[in-house]
């Protein structure tokens, strides 16, 4: 297989944008904060449902500077995020993600509520909070469902507060 330049920077950018939600994760559990910018651009990326390029599933390249920059840095052994932690995320994401792939129903099913939550957004005024509430309930009913499970280590206090913890499934 021979792929084209196109090709590999699209494959480049969704493995930034993985690591951008994995990193994501790990600050929040273990630091109870996040950088907003980079878990903006990863929370709208869930409603850009037909894109015609990887940079427009994310907004634009500068959107993903926190993915890209940390993707660099762990690839060059510069990172100074728990490695194994990130690492763990990320294998566990790409083994979910080939699963939910071959699970027709449960796409759906993600796809329809991704699209009711949004229209509920552009139609009603839902505050993001709540989006990302209904996100973190969507993800127990589905995803989390799925094997391997994710299990997220962290601090107590940051996975046990509701905020957090449907940011962190979100």
């Amino acid at each position: 297989m021979t792929l084209n330049n196109t090709q590999i920077e699209n494959q480049a950018l969704a493995l930034a944008g993985v690591f951008q939600s994995a990193s994501l994760v790990y600050q929040l559990s273990t630091t109870g904060k996040l950088n907003q910018t980079a878990f903006d651009c990863s929370f709208d990326s869930l409603f850009t449902f037909d894109a015609n390029t990887t940079v427009d599933v994310f907004g634009d390249i500068a959107s993903l500077q926190h993915g890209l920059s940390g993707l660099k840095n762990y690839l060059t052994g510069e990172s100074e995020l728990s490695t194994k932690s990130i690492a763990y995320y990320i294998l566990t994401l790409l083994k979910i993600a080939k699963q939910l792939k071959r699970n027709d129903t449960m796409s759906s099913k993600i796809l329809e509520k991704l699209n009711s939550i949004n229209t509920q957004s552009n139609d009603f005024g839902l505050s993001r909070g709540s989006m990302i509430a209904k996100i973190g309930n969507l993800y127990q009913e589905t995803i989390s469902t799925l094997s391997p499970r994710i299990m997220v280590r962290g601090e107590q206090i940051y996975l046990s507060d509701n905020d957090s913890a449907s940011k962190i499934r979100t």
